[in-house]
């Protein structure tokens, strides 16, 4: 009898399926959820931390990844004692060109390559760069955020495979 209502329960409950890179709150409410105040906020945007999606009006939403990346940068700053030029010191060693596989022309036209003081879509920001928005969709901005702590071992595995994948192309 138990494995029919489990079954009933699985056919009757609601299907969530909620996209975490789409914008679902205002400012405001992001503020209150993760204890911080707005222009606290503001001022992570300003600095390159997070990249806030905009309305047509230009209010700033936010989406469930965002709030996880909010409270891992103040998780960093309060038990890891990190502020946020070294937070964004830290993210500027991530190799996006590596893991984005860019072309040569690329890398050698992007400032990323060779600053080791901000990330990529901060240093794109400054230079007046068309696809800054999309920079919230990117694999590289989207999970800096995880692997802060863990670094070595993403430049590990990375080059690890380069490696291979140098070798098998020879």
């Amino acid at each position: 009898m138990n494995s029919s209502i489990s079954d009933w329960l699985k056919e009757h409950s609601p299907i969530i399926s909620v996209e975490t890179d789409v914008p679902v709150m205002y400012i405001g409410e992001a503020a209150r959820i993760t204890g911080l105040s707005e222009s606290a906020l503001r001022k992570y945007e300003a600095a390159g931390l997070v990249v806030f999606y905009r309305t047509e009006t230009n209010r700033r939403l936010v989406s469930l990844e965002d709030l996880e990346r909010i409270r891992k940068i103040r998780y960093l700053m309060k038990s890891k004692g990190l502020n946020i030029k070294g937070i964004l010191r830290i993210w500027a060693l991530i190799p996006c060109w590596e893991l984005k596989e860019c072309s040569p022309d690329d890398r050698e036209n992007c400032p990323a390559t060779e600053s080791s003081e901000a990330p990529c879509w901060v240093l794109l920001r400054h230079k007046g760069c068309a696809v800054i928005s999309s920079c919230s969709k990117c694999v590289v901005y989207r999970f800096a955020a995880y692997c802060t702590e863990d670094l070595k071992s993403l430049l590990h595995d990375t080059f690890t495979a380069r490696g291979k994948a140098d070798k098998s192309a020879k």
